[in-house]
C-alpha cells in the first residue's frame, strides 16, 4: 500500500456492512483477492529440507507446500488425481522415501508432482502416467516468507511487494527465524483486521501499553499530520525497541543504518494478508487467513536473528509480551465490531481524517471488485 501520511479532508464512507458478513459476497472476495493474488502462507524454515511439507489452507482450497529434491519450493493442490482424495491429512511432516502417497488407493507421486506408481491397477491401453501429475500452484519467496498464487497467470510476484523490498533491504528478513508462534482464531471478517492494522485512531483507548512506548500514538494517529513540528516525541525517552518497558535485550540487526536503529517501529502490509511490525532487533509478523465470512485464523510470529536463538524464556517473554497483549486487544475489538455490524440499521461506517490508511485499504478492495466485474 502507499506510504504517504496524508489526512482525509472530509468524512469518507466505509464499505457496506453486508460485505463483512454475507456468504455470497465472501465467496466473491475469495475469488477476487485470495484465489487470484499472491498470498503469504509460511516461513521458509518450516520446510527446510527435501521432503519437508506443510499443509496450507486458503478459503476452501487445501494445498501442500513442500521442498523438492533440488531444494526448490513447490506447491500442489492437496488432491489425488485418481478420484480426488486429499493426499495429506496432518498439518505438516516429511514424506517418507520422498514420495507422496494417497491414503485412499495408494497412487504415488514424486516431489515434482509426477505420478510414479499406481499399485494394484489393472492395465488398460489408454493410461498414461504423465496425464495424471498433481495440480501445481505457483510459489515464490521474499524475505523468508513463502507466497503462493492459485491463478494460472496473473500479476508478477515482484509487483505485489511494491517498495517493501527496498525499504527493508538491510533488515535481513530472509535470515530471521521464528522464536515464538501464536495461532489465534478470531470471529471477525478479514477486512476488519486489515482496517484495524491500518489506523491508530483506536490506539489510546485500546492500547495503553503500546502508547506508553510509541508516545506519538497517544494522539490517535494525528501525530505528524498537523503541518508543524510536534512537541511530543515519537517514542518514550530512552526506549530502544518495542517491549513493555522499551528496553532491548538484543543488539540491533546487523547492517542497519543509525537512522534505522532509531526507528523503533514501522508497520507494513503486503496485501491481502501479510502484516509486518518491524523493529530494530525483531519483527512481529502476522499471516491472516479467512476461514469464513465472519472468521479468520491469524498466525503471529516473532522473528529474530538466528544466532540469538533459542532465547532464554525470560528474554523471549520480554519480547513477546507487548505484541501479545496488543494483538489480543485488536482481536477482541474486531470481534466486538463484527457483532455490532449485525445491526439492521447500520449501513456503513465512516472514516475520520487520521484513518486515511484504512480508507486507502477500502479503496483497494473496491477497486479489486470493480476490476473483476
Amino acid at each position: 500500500m502507499k506510504r504517504e501520511r496524508v489526512p482525509l479532508e472530509k468524512l469518507e464512507p466505509g464499505l457496506p456492512s453486508s460485505w463483512y458478513r454475507d456468504p455470497a459476497h465472501h465467496q466473491r472476495e475469495l475469488d477476487v483477492f485470495w484465489y487470484r493474488r499472491w498470498i503469504a502462507v509460511a516461513r521458509e524454515e518450516e520446510i527446510a529440507a527435501a521432503g519437508d511439507w506443510k499443509l496450507v489452507r486458503i478459503g476452501s482450497q487445501s494445498l501442500v507446500l513442500l521442498r523438492d529434491e533440488a531444494g526448490e519450493l513447490r506447491a500442489f493442490h492437496n488432491t489425488c488425481r485418481h478420484r480426488g482424495s486429499v493426499l495429506c491429512t496432518a498439518e505438516e511432516g516429511r514424506f517418507a522415501r520422498k514420495r507422496i502417497v494417497c491414503p485412499y488407493h495408494g497412487w504415488t507421486y514424486d516431489l515434482a508432482g509426477r505420478l510414479v506408481a499406481t499399485p494394484r491397477r489393472m492395465e488398460t491401453p489408454d493410461f498414461k502416467a504423465q496425464d495424471f501429475s498433481l495440480f501445481a500452484v505457483q510459489a515464490d519467496r521474499w524475505g523468508g516468507f513463502v507466497f503462493v498464487n492459485l491463478s494460472r497467470g496473473g500479476e508478477p510476484f515482484r509487483s505485489v511487494l511494491g517498495d517493501v523490498e527496498r525499504r527493508y533491504e538491510r533488515y535481513g528478513f530472509d535470515q530471521l527465524k521464528i522464536g515464538k508462534r501464536i495461532v489465534v482464531d478470531v470471529q471477525a471478517n478479514w477486512k476488519l483486521l486489515a482496517e484495524n492494522f491500518s489506523e491508530c485512531f483506536h490506539c489510546p483507548p485500546v492500547h495503553p501499553e503500546f502508547c506508553r512506548i510509541v508516545t506519538s500514538y497517544q494522539d490517535a494517529g494525528a501525530w505528524g499530520l498537523r503541518g508543524a513540528l510536534e512537541a511530543k516525541p515519537e517514542y518514550r525517552t530512552g526506549a530502544r525497541t518495542l517491549t513493555l518497558d522499551g528496553s532491548a535485550r538484543l543488539p540491533a540487526f546487523q547492517g542497519l543504518t543509525e537512522e534505522e536503529k532509531q526507528r523503533l517501529y514501522a508497520a507494513d502490509m503486503v496485501l491481502p494478508n501479510l502484516f509486518l511490525n518491524v523493529h530494530p532487533d525483531y519483527v512481529n509478523s502476522q499471516l491472516v487467513f479467512p476461514t469464513g465470512p465472519e472468521s479468520v485464523r491469524i498466525v503471529y510470529d516473532w522473528l529474530f536473528e538466528p544466532q540469538h536463538l533459542p532465547l532464554a524464556e525470560a528474554d523471549l517473554q520480554h519480547y513477546v509480551a507487548l505484541w501479545d497483549i496488543t494483538n489480543r486487544q485488536d482481536a477482541q475489538n474486531c470481534e466486538w465490531q463484527q457483532q455490532g455490524l449485525q445491526s439492521r440499521e447500520f449501513q456503513h461506517g465512516v472514516y475520520v481524517p487520521q484513518e486515511f490508511d484504512a480508507h486507502r485499504f477500502d479503496q483497494w478492495v473496491r477497486a479489486g471488485l470493480e476490476a473483476s466485474g
